[in-house]
């Protein structure tokens, strides 16, 4: 019981894991951007704009970098603290810039049980392999000028 007790919690570690976000400031020689359009998701009353950007003129303020366990929980609340951090820094809306997952290995486990009756013997088991992904993502923090 012990054991399956601790292979719960390390999976459970695994999925949540720690999340590494960093904000870096962006200057540009431009001073502002035209939108022409694209998806606009809305996260806690904040715009976060994917293909695309808003249709209206903004300043691009900041980077948002963001390493994260691929698990389920984790990436739930991944746009969520994205908005959070983009909030303490001055920004009025996101721009995802990408978003990928790499695979870093597997966290394998298995059991298996064998009992004897006379000359006989039988065997059973089971395993399981379960991915241990990361997940980069990036956004542009940007501030609405008009």
């Amino acid at each position: 019981m012990l054991l399956r007790s601790s292979m719960v919690l390390f999976i459970l570690a695994l999925l949540v894991g720690c999340s590494n976000t960093q904000y870096k400031e962006y200057h540009s020689s431009s001073e502002s951007y035209a939108g022409k359009g694209g998806a606009r998701e809305l996260v806690d009353d904040f715009e976060i704009w994917s293909n695309g950007e808003p249709p209206r003129t903004f300043k691009v303020i900041g980077i948002l970098e963001d390493e994260r366990p691929g698990g389920v929980i984790s990436m739930r609340r991944l746009k969520g603290d994205m908005v959070k951090k983009a909030r303490e820094n001055g920004g009025d809306a996101l721009i995802e810039l990408g978003n990928s997952s790499v695979t870093s290995g597997y966290y394998n486990s298995g059991s298996a049980t064998a009992y004897s009756i006379g000359n006989t013997t039988n065997a059973y088991g089971s395993s399981v392999a379960v991915p241990i992904r990361r997940n980069y993502s990036s956004f542009a923090v940007i501030k609405y000028l008009d």
